[in-house]
C-alpha cells in the first residue's frame, strides 16, 4: 500500500477538516475531493496505480470521514462544500494544482474553477455525470418537487439532525457492501474512516445524516455549459458505463449531448468509457489509471496559457 506521507487537521469556523497526503511533498500537487457519502480513503485503490512523484493530498468533507460536520440548522447545499475546498488550498498554500475529484466532487471543482480561474490546471473527474445530471433536474414544470425537498427537511428536522443508529462493525460492513456493490475488502476500506467506536463492538457511522436530502440550485443546461467551460483547463473525464442506469435512458442521452458540448468548449477534452459502475476507481482501479497517467504526464501548459 502506498505510504501515507502525512495525517493532519485544519481548523474551520465549524469545526476540523481532516487531510491526508501521500507522494512527493516536492512533487507537482494534486487535490483529491471524494464524493458524497464517501471519505478520502475511497482513492486509495487507484492511488496505488499513480506515480510516486506527485504530492497528492485528500480532504473529508464536512460530516464525512474524520472531518466535523457543517453546524446543524438549515438544509445544506451542494455548494457549501465548495468553501471548504477553498480554505484546504488556502491553508496549503497551492497557487496552482491539479484536482481529481469523483462524483459531486466534480461539480464542487468546477464550481471552484469559475471563482477561481487559472488555479486549477488540469481537471480528472471520475464519473461525474451521476452528480452533474442532479443539477439540471428541476426546472419550471416541476419547481413544486424542488420545494418538496425543503418541506421534508423541515417537517423531519429531528430525524436529520440527530443520528442514533448503532452497528456492530459486521453489520456496517454488509451495508456498505449491499449499497455500493463492493467486496468485503472495499466495504472495509471505505469505512476505515467512516466509522465511530462508542463501545464494544458499537459502532456510528461519521456521515452526516443530512447528506440524504442534500440540494444544490437548479439552472439550464446552457448555464452551466457556458459557467464550467470558462476558464476550463485541460479536462479528463472517466465516465462508468453502467452508472446513469439509475436513471431514465434520456437522462444518460442528456448528459452525453451535454459532455459533447462541453467538448466543443474546451481546448483539451478527454472522454473515455470504461466498464464498471460508479465507484469503477475503487472496484476496478486497473481499468482508468493508464490514461489518468498519461493525462497527468502530458504537458499542456504552453497551449493553455497561450489562452488566457
Amino acid at each position: 500500500m502506498k505510504k501515507v506521507l502525512n495525517e493532519w487537521c485544519i481548523n474551520a469556523p465549524w469545526g476540523e477538516i481532516a487531510l491526508i497526503s501521500w507522494g512527493d511533498p516536492n512533487g507537482s500537487p494534486i487535490l483529491l475531493v471524494h464524493g458524497r457519502q464517501d471519505s478520502s480513503a475511497g482513492f486509495i485503490p487507484l492511488l496505488e496505480l499513480l506515480p510516486d512523484n506527485y504530492y497528492y493530498v485528500a480532504l473529508d468533507l464536512p460530516g464525512h470521514g474524520k472531518s466535523d460536520p457543517f453546524p446543524i440548522g438549515i438544509m445544506l447545499q451542494r455548494f457549501h462544500y465548495v468553501a471548504a475546498i477553498s480554505m484546504v488550498v488556502d491553508h496549503l498554500g497551492w497557487d496552482k494544482f491539479m484536482y481529481l475529484a469523483h462524483s459531486m466532487a466534480s461539480e464542487l471543482g468546477l464550481f471552484y474553477n469559475a471563482i477561481y480561474p487559472n488555479r486549477v490546471r488540469k481537471f480528472i473527474l471520475l464519473d461525474p455525470g451521476l452528480s452533474l445530471v442532479r443539477l439540471m433536474k428541476y426546472l419550471y414544470n416541476n419547481f413544486t418537487d424542488f420545494y418538496k425537498k425543503y418541506d421534508e427537511y423541515y417537517t423531519n428536522y429531528d430525524d436529520y439532525v440527530k443520528d442514533t443508529r448503532v452497528y456492530s462493525k459486521r453489520k456496517a460492513i454488509d451495508a456498505v457492501k449491499r449499497a455500493r456493490g463492493l467486496t468485503e475488502e472495499q466495504a472495509e476500506l471505505i469505512l476505515s474512516r467512516n466509522l465511530k467506536e462508542i463501545g464494544p463492538d458499537q459502532y456510528r457511522l461519521s456521515w452526516d445524516k443530512r447528506l440524504k436530502v442534500l440540494m444544490t440550485w437548479y439552472e439550464p443546461e446552457d448555464y452551466y455549459l457556458e459557467l464550467f467551460s470558462r476558464n476550463c483547463p485541460p479536462l479528463f473525464i472517466v465516465s462508468a458505463a453502467e452508472s446513469l442506469n439509475y436513471f431514465d435512458p434520456k437522462v444518460s442521452e442528456r448528459m452525453d449531448g451535454f459532455f459533447e458540448k462541453l467538448r466543443a468548449k474546451v481546448d483539451h477534452f478527454q472522454l473515455v468509457t470504461v466498464p464498471g459502475g460508479h465507484d469503477v476507481h475503487i472496484t476496478h482501479p486497473f481499468r482508468i489509471s493508464k490514461e489518468i497517467c498519461e493525462f497527468l504526464e502530458t504537458n499542456y501548459d504552453h497551449d493553455y496559457k497561450s489562452k488566457l
